[in-house]
């Protein structure tokens, strides 16, 4: 396999920033520096990254429905409660895939595949995120076309691949919306941006995977077929457990 994909399997990090690894020379090869990504290598190869012996680890996959108020940026130090307190230890080094900011809720990913998580998050896969996003007051039709047309933020263009509205009155209104991509606070920067105030937001699907009889603060394991099957969007029968 190449480098990178070697790496990635690893679970040091991610394909992408295994590419920039070797290319800043801190892999080695056999005891010899390798700078292409795409150098070829084998399970008998000996490859360290700066000094460090990697091997190929057992994947792991999870899904996780993440609770309001649970952080899951895993370098935060002062984090009251972060996303890996809620997975045994027995399942060894996993990491969120992609971006749930600390008072939405819903599904998110962990795995040690850094192949996996590079399919899930790079916006040329286009790997559907679904959610569900409450907001303050009443949004008509005119509110909606907004919400679809996206708008420019800084130097980001916020954008959703379709928005419908689940529910609205005078209190509250639940607006579905999927996205492709997942820039920081994407969703709450472009409702924000409109003038809606977010009062919770939720996701509830990654593909083709869903909360599906999984409770807040709850996660299940997922096999490698079921994760790759909903990275192209396809719904394989889970099996029994």
């Amino acid at each position: 396999m190449n480098l990178n994909v070697f790496i990635a399997k690893s679970g040091l990090c991610s394909r992408r920033d295994a590419a920039l690894l070797v290319k800043e020379g801190a892999v080695t090869v056999n005891g010899k520096v390798v700078t292409e990504p795409w150098f070829r290598v084998g399970t008998d190869d000996t490859v360290k990254a700066r000094g460090r012996i990697l091997r190929l680890e057992k994947s792991v996959y999870l899904v996780f429905n993440k609770p309001k108020g649970v952080t899951v940026t895993l370098e935060d130090q002062f984090a009251e409660s972060k996303i890996v307190d809620f997975i045994p230890k027995r399942f060894g080094r996993v990491y969120p895939v992609g971006r749930l900011d600390k008072p939405s809720r819903g599904l998110i990913i962990l795995t040690n595949d850094g192949e996996a998580c590079y399919r899930l998050t790079h916006p040329k896969f286009e790997v559907e995120k679904e959610y569900l996003v409450s907001v303050k007051g009443f949004v008509d039709d005119k509110g909606l076309a907004a919400i679809r047309r996206g708008v420019r933020e800084g130097d980001d263009f916020l954008k959703v691949k379709q928005a419908y509205i689940e529910h609205a009155d005078k209190a509250i209104s639940k607006i579905r919306v999927i996205v492709c991509e997942g820039k920081k606070r994407h969703l709450r920067r472009l409702f924000e941006e409109l003038g809606f105030d977010v009062v919770d937001l939720l996701r509830i699907r990654i593909g083709a995977l869903t909360l599906e009889g999984l409770k807040e603060g709850r996660f299940r394991v997922v096999d490698k077929d079921e994760i790759y099957a909903a990275i192209s969007g396809r719904r394989i029968r889970r099996k029994m457990r």
